[in-house]
């Protein structure tokens, strides 16, 4: 009702809304902990979108359920344009088929603004693990059933996708450890809690250049330019290739004239020079989109990813 009520009132007053936008702070929502990949994604371009709109934007940690808690609270946020959220695709495309009682429709939520990046993923182990090559550590896995965990930024994540489908593919037996985001997940492999990580690269290629864990492969198709001693998962296993991209969004409702004013923000934002480079550092591509092509993508993962996960076979949790 409160919801409705917000939503009637911000349609009723756009024009006027509108054609000031913005006049105050803007609060960005990320809807994972400090120290993962959405939060350098939000933080990079935050000078360069705060220039281009003229005011202030606050960034805003709320991890949980990979995503889905930070989300959701977008979700049911007043559309206005003042609370928007940088996000990567799982809460969007991914955890609906893998968390109970979700709490909104990822199709109709989400006003989306802009791509902003894609990203890859790490297959990376802890240096006590006797193996140097993506073959050595299958022929590991299934020597020892399930007594090998892998952590994931959380159920649903692209994390966990990526570990389900190797051991689709491969028939490999290990334990799924979710965790509130990449950083905590990271911090137990270093630990040696746990000694199988899916990772991103901002938070793998420090740890990895400290030799507190080793690189095996990436979940790209094809070898990332970047890293090109690493090879893809896919050359070893075909079909497994995961690539996660970071999108704006604003709660569905928000007044098409600030949706397009921030996309024209955003996609300046992302074009500095200075932005691209820092991009670059973490393992992220710049990527801009028309507020459609975003649209069209949810839509089409939404419905691949329906099928890979009902083909996985992944419980709800």
């Amino acid at each position: 009702m409160i919801r409705a009520a917000a939503l009637a009132i911000a349609l009723a007053t756009a024009p006027a809304i509108a054609q000031d936008y913005p006049t105050r702070p803007i609060t960005m929502i990320v809807p994972y902990p400090p120290g993962a990949l959405t939060d350098a994604g939000a933080r990079l371009p935050r000078d360069a979108l705060s220039a281009a709109l003229g005011q202030p934007i606050i960034i805003e940690n709320r991890g949980g359920a990979g995503g889905t808690t930070g989300a959701a609270f977008v979700a049911n946020a007043t559309p206005d344009g003042y609370t928007l959220m940088t996000s990567v695709s799982a809460p969007i495309t991914m955890n609906k088929f893998m968390q109970r009682n979700f709490p909104y429709d990822p199709a109709t939520a989400f006003a989306p603004i802009s791509l902003l990046a894609e990203s890859y993923l790490l297959l990376v182990v802890h240096p006590s693990l006797p193996v140097y090559s993506l073959a050595e550590f299958i022929d590991y896995a299934r020597r020892n059933p399930g007594k090998l965990a892998y952590g994931s930024s959380g159920v649903g994540s692209a994390h966990h996708i990526a570990g389900e489908l190797l051991k689709q593919k491969t028939g490999i037996d290990m334990v799924h450890v979710p965790y509130k985001g990449g950083a905590p997940s990271m911090q137990d492999l270093i630990a040696g809690n746990i000694l199988v990580a899916f990772a991103t690269a901002p938070a793998a290629l420090p740890q990895m250049q400290a030799g507190k864990i080793r690189a095996l492969a990436t979940t790209r198709a094809e070898r990332v330019p970047e890293l090109p001693d690493i090879p893809a998962i896919a050359e070893t296993v075909p079909g497994v290739a995961t690539v996660s991209w970071l999108g704006l969004f604003a709660p569905a409702g928000t007044p098409r004239p600030i949706i397009d004013r921030l996309n024209r923000a955003a996609a300046q934002a992302i074009a500095d020079p200075t932005v691209i480079a820092a991009f670059q550092m973490q393992g992220l591509t710049a990527r801009s989109s028309t507020p459609a092509e975003l649209q069209e993508r949810i839509k089409s993962e939404l419905e691949l990813w329906g099928q890979v996960v009902s083909r996985l076979g992944i419980a709800a949790d």
